[in-house]
This record gives structure tokens, C-alpha cells and sequence, in this order.
């Protein structure tokens, strides 16, 4: 086994048998459902939140919101939220591993790119075994749910190729959208010397993040129109705002497939120079990082 296999085998493992991946593959998602619920429940007995809601919400039009809408809706939403949790794992991880200086000694060992896509590649087995788990999981509480109280659910809705290829374009944009993204926090967590310093690139992903959220959301009425179109191009906001307009056939066949693939060009883009910051900044200590530092950063070999 080479050296990326190695430490992506060993990533991995250990984050498996940590405390905190089963707390936030069971118990978060549970608090989540049961916090959910009681909001709603609470929401429903508020006579003001009911007349506040009926007040600012319209009615919604059945033709507009056709089912390929919801997918695309929700397809933006959890590809963002995803995104951004295995993003924030990958920076949390480079960070604790400078911290504690023991990048030193894995440095001694690989090269700065090779960590980098180590820590990508595990971070991503991780949330597929996640996926899985909560897929295993809903998958046996439906069961149950129909063993107890046979309903006649639409089965063959999940064989719709409409439903596949929204399936199939969403994977497509999150793969390119965790790669481009999560080389970036990799670099900045490369560039925290202390818990406190940096924040603000993280920051300024987060609010990225959130931009394509909600452009994203603003592309499932509008994702003809020439702002979601160019924001489909751009890296920052296409792994949302191209899901969207794939899934609800807002544009043509070939606009969304040059859509990924200039996802996928910038996300090597992003691999590379992430690369150089990352390599460059991993063993130095004490100092804030600059922009103009990074520019030194990006122009090494």
C-alpha cells in the first residue's frame, strides 16, 4: 500500500472508532428530528405565528411548483449543508494536527500535498459512511412503518428516470463541489497556527457556502434567467445553482454538462494552488498569514 493509502486507512479508522462520529451520526440527527418536532408543534398552537405566516407567506401556485422543483430545492440544500460539514471537518483536522505539531512528524515522511488529499479522501469516506448508516436507518424505520401501517406508497416513482438523473446530477455537482471547496479549507486550516487566528477565512467560506445556498434557491423559479445562468459557471456558486437547473431542466442538456465540467476544472484549479498553501504555510509557526503571503505561497513550485 503507498503512503496516501496508508494514512487515508488510518484516518479513517480512527474517526470511526471516535466517540464523535457516532454521537454525530445518531444523536445529533435525533435532537435535530425531536427539536424539529417540538418547534412545529409549538408553531401550530401560536395563533400569531399562524396569522404572521399566513400574512408574508403566499399561496402557492400548484403549476409553478412542480415536483422536479422540491428535488432541485432540496438537492441545493443538502448539497450545501453537506458541504460545509465535511468542509469544517477537514479544516477542524488540519488544525488539531498543527496545533499539536504532529504534522511535524508526518511531514518528515510525505510531502504536504499527499496530507492534503489525505485528509480530503478520509473526510469524504467518512461522510459516505454516514450517508449509508442514516440511509440504513430511515430505510429500516420505513419498513416498519409500512409492516405496522400498510400504506400504498408510490414505489415506482423511485424508478422514475427523472428522479435517477436528478440523483446522478446531484452526486455529480457535490463531488466537484467537495473537492473545490474542501481543498480550500484544507489550505486554511494549513494556515491556523492557534485555535483564535484565521477565522475569517472561514468565515468568508461559510458565507460563500451560504450565497450558494440561497442563489440556489433563487435559481428554482429563476434558473432561466441570466444571473443563475453565469452564477451556474462560476465555482463558488455551481455546485448548488447547477444542481438546481439540471434537476428542473431550466437550461439545456449542454448547458448543465458545461456547467460540471467547469466545476470539475476549477475544483483541480483549486486542488493545485490549495496544494501550494497548504505545503508552504504547514510548518510555520508563530507568524498571521497575510494575503500577500499567500501570494508568495501560491507562487511557489
Amino acid at each position: 500500500m503507498n503512503k496516501l493509502g496508508i494514512i487515508i486507512s488510518n484516518e479513517y479508522r480512527t474517526d470511526i472508532k471516535s466517540k464523535s462520529f457516532w454521537i454525530s451520526t445518531f444523536v445529533v440527527p435525533l435532537i435535530a428530528v425531536l427539536f424539529g418536532v417540538f418547534v412545529g408543534l409549538m408553531a401550530s398552537e401560536s395563533d400569531s405565528f399562524i396569522s404572521m405566516q399566513k400574512s408574508i407567506t403566499p399561496t402557492p401556485n400548484e403549476e409553478e411548483m412542480t415536483g422536479l422543483k422540491v428535488l432541485g430545492m432540496m438537492a441545493g440544500l443538502f448539497l450545501v449543508i453537506f458541504t460545509m460539514m465535511y468542509g469544517s471537518q477537514i479544516f477542524n483536522k488540519v488544525k488539531v494536527e498543527k496545533c499539536n505539531r504532529i504534522v511535524e512528524v508526518l511531514a518528515t515522511c510525505v510531502d504536504g500535498r499527499t496530507l492534503m488529499f489525505a485528509k480530503i479522501i478520509s473526510v469524504a469516506l467518512i461522510g459516505l459512511t454516514q450517508l449509508l448508516l442514516w440511509f440504513l436507518l430511515i430505510a429500516g424505520v420505513g419498513v416498519v412503518i409500512l409492516f405496522i401501517s400498510p400504506v400504498d406508497f408510490p414505489w415506482h416513482y423511485l424508478w422514475d428516470s427523472r428522479v435517477i438523473a436528478a440523483f446522478l446530477w446531484s452526486v455529480a455537482f457535490f463531488v466537484g463541489g467537495y473537492i473545490f471547496y474542501g481543498s480550500l479549507f484544507a489550505a486554511v486550516g494549513a494556515m491556523t497556527d492557534k485555535n483564535n487566528e484565521n477565522q475569517e477565512y472561514v468565515a468568508v467560506l461559510t458565507f460563500l457556502l451560504l450565497g450558494s445556498f440561497y442563489i440556489g434557491e433563487f435559481a428554482v423559479d429563476n434558473g432561466s434567467s441570466a444571473f443563475a445562468v453565469a452564477c451556474s459557471y462560476i465555482p463558488f456558486t455551481s455546485p448548488s445553482v447547477g444542481a438546481v437547473n439540471a434537476i428542473t431542466g431550466a437550461v439545456p442538456f449542454w448547458q448543465s454538462l458545461l456547467s460540471v465540467f467547469s466545476l470539475y476544472f476549477f475544483a483541480l484549479v483549486s486542488l493545485s494552488l490549495s496544494g501550494k498553501i497548504y505545503t508552504s504555510s504547514l510548518l510555520l509557526k508563530g507568524k498571521r498569514f497575510t494575503l500577500s503571503d499567500i501570494v508568495t505561497f501560491l507562487k511557489s513550485k
